[in-house]
């Protein structure tokens, strides 16, 4: 097996690896879930660019935020509201406004593609997948640093857990 294959292999084996691979895959059916959302609300004049961008998002949030926390992060303890669920919805709200510029945008240039309905829609949807593609791994960054990072146990709880029972710490020898 060549190196650098081994090398992936052991990185999609390390604890990053399986967050990431996990991420990628809860990525996949969230976009699938939008995607399907976006071109049929579009495409079927429901709605406009600009809200079927809302729309496709916000429906591709939900599966987005279950998957990633009980999945891809493993977090088995309760939601808190405050430390998990809203900076989760204003990511999510920094991404619909990013898609939702993105679509708009693409549609008031619409001309620059032709007057097919078909090509409009994949212009449109071109730039909903590219604002997504761009906000990707700042996404993963962020989730995996900070909104479901572990929490540690911090230096008093470290320091109580490798003290001896006469209250001195341990010293290795």
């Amino acid at each position: 097996m060549p190196k650098s294959l081994r090398s992936a292999l052991d990185w999609l084996d390390s604890e990053l690896g399986k967050k990431a691979f996990r991420y990628t895959v809860t990525s996949g059916v969230s976009f699938l879930v939008s995607q399907v959302s976006f071109v049929v609300f579009f495409a079927a004049h429901i709605f406009g660019a600009k809200y079927s961008s809302i729309t496709a998002t916000l429906i591709g949030a939900v599966p987005s935020y279950v998957m990633n926390r009980y999945w891809a992060w493993e977090k088995r303890d309760t939601n808190r509201l405050f430390g998990e669920v809203v900076p989760y919805i204003i990511m999510a709200l920094i991404s619909l406004a990013f898609s939702t510029w993105a679509t708009d945008f693409a549609d008031s240039h619409k001309g620059l593609v032709s007057g097919s309905h078909l090509l409009t829609v994949l212009w449109v949807d071109g730039a909903y997948i590219l604002s997504f593609a761009i906000l990707w791994i700042a996404k993963f960054a962020f989730l995996n640093r900070i909104l479901f990072a572990s929490r540690g146990a911090g230096p008093a709880l470290a320091l109580a857990e490798d003290s001896s029972e006469d209250g001195e710490p341990e010293r290795a020898n």
